[in-house]
């Protein structure tokens, strides 16, 4: 009873200490990062070990998750650790990783449909030679290259699921770039095989795992595996090679300690961990390391990209995406252990595979999504650390995107049945309208602030609200702020229905540094949000008042 008595007492001392070190009245901007696009040494080239990796997510990493004790002291403070790469106004710097578009500046439906893509693909009327193929595994592929000298990695669609694969790439690939982050330029291609030669000495692993030359009857086979049009010719999408040296996979912790650049650790990356909400509603569940790759560009420096978008949307590239994805990951004890406690008498409520009513979409719906509870492939270190701000971060990355935005991604899909293209125009709307109600619940859907004159002559602090901008709620909605100068509360919580807020009472003090604090009220109406800190100063030397800091 004692050695229980001091072990909570330690605990209780440590935790106080946490609090009171965590504990700051003033805002200061954090330090920028270096930056990451230096010119470096070139690191080593690396692969996954793809078993390595599985041990590592679903034991190694659990068990020392358990024994972070600073992680679970931040946790019982409600001080989780926040994204290293953030700057004074909450937002991510761009670098190697990341570049801000939709969220920051809304992009034009021409900028939707063009991506990353900065031509029109390989030329279809001259040869494409083949110089690398994979005849191993369910969908088979090899790159090629056309006849103006570039390289392409050529996917296709499987037997009995035309367009699926493809057309979950190109959309997911648009809308990822939309996004902000790094993706190859892949594009859609419809070509006759008659063009195809195979290159000298081509490389091949066959199905029975043997590495040998490829032939002709083995790129026969290839093309018997694989769906076709009705006049032969084959809808694909052709990859482009990225300018630069492949250096492999990224993982989601830690950094890469070759890369001089990288040296912030990934799982503190808030685009890595506000990815957790965008990926869960596009359903990309294989956010696993070896869908990434690193590559060193001729400027001398690693860039870092996502890849292969084929397993996204109702579509996991060989077949519609399974019921489960999303519901449940692999060893997830709390199922099995239902199942066997009642003798198999437990059936998961995906275990009925549904109906595919459009081929081309696959298995895609709205039905037991939750984009909190939604489980990938594999536990990601970048995922778990999610805090309410990176959560808001990625929500809004969703949730910016407009109807028109998001059909112009789904038509770059080119579905030949327009019911089918509709279908998944209204399930991403659908999906992203759950995102916004979970997260905008959970914290202020408060964006874009500012200061404005008012009628008065004097200044505002002013924002726009996304819930409301994105249709979640109506204009009529309530907020609810106080104001602190230098740490101390000067106004009581004030409610408003306005979505700009008077500086009126603050003197022009030059030494001082106000916290307005917001909340806004629950998209499901049961209370108010979390807080959103908005600090301002008196810049004397311009006379007028400015932001100097947000803060969720």
């Amino acid at each position: 009873m004692n050695n229980i008595l001091f072990l909570r007492r330690s605990m209780f001392l440590m935790l106080s200490i946490f609090l009171f070190s965590c504990g700051s009245s003033r805002f200061v901007a954090p330090d920028r990062p270096p930056n990451d696009q230096r010119p470096v040494p070139a690191p080593e080239s690396r692969e996954v070990n793809l078993a390595g990796d599985n041990v590592n997510k679903l034991a190694t990493m659990q068990v020392e998750r358990i024994f972070d004790l600073s992680m679970h002291f931040r946790g019982m403070a409600g001080k989780p650790r926040e994204a290293f790469n953030i700057d004074a106004f909450d937002e991510v710097y761009n670098s190697s990783w990341f570049t801000n578009r939709n969220s920051i500046q809304e992009m034009s439906l021409a900028e939707i449909t063009r991506g990353p893509n900065s031509s029109d693909g390989p030329d279809t009327n001259g040869e494409w030679a083949i110089f690398r193929a994979k005849a191993q595994g369910v969908t088979p592929g090899f790159s090629i290259e056309d006849s103006r000298g570039d390289r392409y990695v050529i996917k296709f669609d499987p037997l009995g699921s035309p367009e699926m694969s493809t057309g979950a790439e190109a959309v997911s690939t648009k809308l990822f770039h939309a996004a902000g982050y790094n993706v190859p330029e892949n594009y859609l291609v419809t070509f006759d095989p008659s063009i195809l030669r195979l290159g000298d000495e081509v490389k091949l692993t066959d199905k029975q795992g043997n590495k040998r030359f490829m032939n002709q009857a083995d790129l026969d086979d290839i093309l018997s595996r694989i769906q076709k049009l009705p006049n032969g010719h084959i809808r694909v999408i052709a990859s482009k090679y990225l300018p630069g040296k492949p250096m492999g996979s990224f993982r989601y912790s830690g950094v890469r300690k070759d890369d001089a650049n990288d040296v912030i650790p990934h799982e503190h990356r808030r685009e890595l961990r506000g990815l957790r909400v965008m990926a869960a509603w596009v359903n990309h569940y294989d956010t696993k390391d070896n869908n990434t790759l690193d590559v060193f560009v001729p400027e001398g420096y690693m860039r870092h990209y996502l890849i292969d978008f084929g397993s996204t949307l109702g579509s996991q590239g060989d077949e519609p995406m399974p019921p489960e994805i999303g519901r449940e990951g692999p060893g997830d004890l709390k199922q099995v252990a239902k199942t066997i406690g009642s003798l198999g008498a437990y059936k998961r409520p995906w275990e009925r595979k549904p109906a595919i009513k459009y081929p081309a979409i696959g298995n895609f719906s709205t039905e037991g999504f939750h984009p909190q509870k939604y489980k990938y492939i594999l536990p990601n270190p970048a995922f778990l650390n999610v805090t309410n701000a990176d959560g808001f971060w990625g929500a809004r990355m969703v949730m910016t995107f407009t109807e028109g935005q998001i059909r112009a991604a789904v038509e770059s899909g080119q579905y030949s049945d327009p019911e089918a293209a509709e279908y998944l125009i209204e399930t991403l709307v659908a999906r992203q309208r759950i995102v916004g109600e979970y997260w905008f619940s959970r914290v202020p859907s408060l964006d874009k602030f500012n200061l404005a004159k008012n009628e008065q002559g004097g200044a505002s602090l002013c924002f726009s609200d996304l819930a409301v901008r994105s249709g979640l709620t109506d204009a009529e909605r309530n907020y609810q702020y106080s104001v602190y100068k230098n740490g101390k509360r000067i106004e009581s919580p004030n409610t408003t229905k306005e979505t700009c807020i008077s500086l009126a009472s603050l003197d022009k003090n030059e030494s001082a540094q106000w916290r307005f604090s917001l909340q806004s009220e629950k998209v499901n109406g049961t209370g108010w949000s979390s807080e959103v800190n908005v600090f301002i100063e008196w810049d004397s030397e311009n006379n007028r008042y400015e932001i100097v800091g947000i803060r969720r």
